[in-house]
């Protein structure tokens, strides 16, 4: 079994409430802060804005219209359990927004309506993720178990291609409505991004390290960033085989330190990044 297989299997814990709760927090991001200044977020929830801006048709089902094909196609390749773990929170964001589109904008600044619904969209994603949801099949939210790593094989990695994906939409809305509007909604996107990665992550970040020499990479680590692991060990078919792991809750400022100081004592340790969610253990 691989390193990254034995960790995994250890935890897990998902609830559709909270990715409904998700989705209409981030619908709320949408129509009351950012739609009515016409600005958008990226990935599928961006085209479906633009769509909605120039067709006079309800965001809510555009989005919810957009995103089925990509995750029939997720379905079909492997993650048979796309519909089911997405559905609560789409079908709440897609629903909400059209319950909050004849409501009037809270703010009449278009940069705090910028951060503001960045923010909420942030919150939202973050929740779905947590949750084991999606918001948006095209989203840059990272460590959801819906989208199968369709271009691993290839050079552009799959975070490198959404990145792209995010870009080219506000080219289009820059095209299409100006540049100033797509200037505040690459605001928004920052905001947004930088929030669910908040949710998911936090401050620290759990790593399994997969060590040949536990002592000098405690030392190394001890040296560097003033840091004790724990030292955890997992047995795959006898007591012959045995794997050695070093368990590390990082701060995300000493994340570079910390990969320099083990990859310099155990150049084939193997690092395995953890979420939040992922560490609540299974029944």
């Amino acid at each position: 079994m691989r390193s990254k297989d034995i960790v995994q299997a250890r935890f897990g814990g998902k609830t559709a409430l909270q990715s409904v709760v998700g989705g209409v927090v981030a619908s709320a991001g949408l129509e009351l802060f950012l739609h009515p200044h016409e600005l958008i977020a990226g990935g599928m929830t961006g085209i479906s804005a633009l769509v909605s801006f120039h067709t006079e048709k309800q965001f809510g089902l555009l989005l919810l219209l957009f995103n089925l094909p990509l995750l029939l196609l997720y379905s079909f390749l492997g993650r048979k359990t796309a519909f089911r773990s997405v559905l609560p929170g789409l079908l709440a964001f897609s629903g909400s927004a059209l319950l909050f589109a004849p409501l009037p904008a809270v703010s009449g600044e278009p940069v705090i309506a910028a951060l503001a619904g960045g923010f909420c969209l942030g919150i939202g994603a973050g929740l779905a993720v947590k949750s084991g949801g999606l918001l948006d099949s095209l989203g840059l939210e990272h460590g959801d178990q819906i989208r199968p790593r369709i271009i691993m094989s290839s050079k552009l990695s799959p975070k490198h291609a959404l990145v792209l994906c995010h870009a080219a939409v506000l080219v289009l809305a820059g095209a299409v409505m100006g540049w100033e509007r797509t200037l505040y909604s690459a605001l928004a996107c920052i905001a947004a991004y930088e929030t669910s990665a908040f949710m998911l992550w936090g401050m620290r970040r759990t790593v399994w390290v997969a060590v040949s020499r536990p002592d000098e990479v405690r030392i190394e680590v001890r040296k560097k960033i003033n840091l004790d692991g724990e030292l955890l060990t997992e047995h795959e078919g006898g007591d012959a085989e045995k794997r050695i792991f070093l368990r590390y809750a990082v701060h995300i400022l000493d994340v570079p330190r910390f990969k320099a100081a083990v990859n310099r004592s155990d150049p084939g340790a193997e690092m395995i990044w953890l979420l939040p969610f992922e560490l609540k253990r299974r029944p």
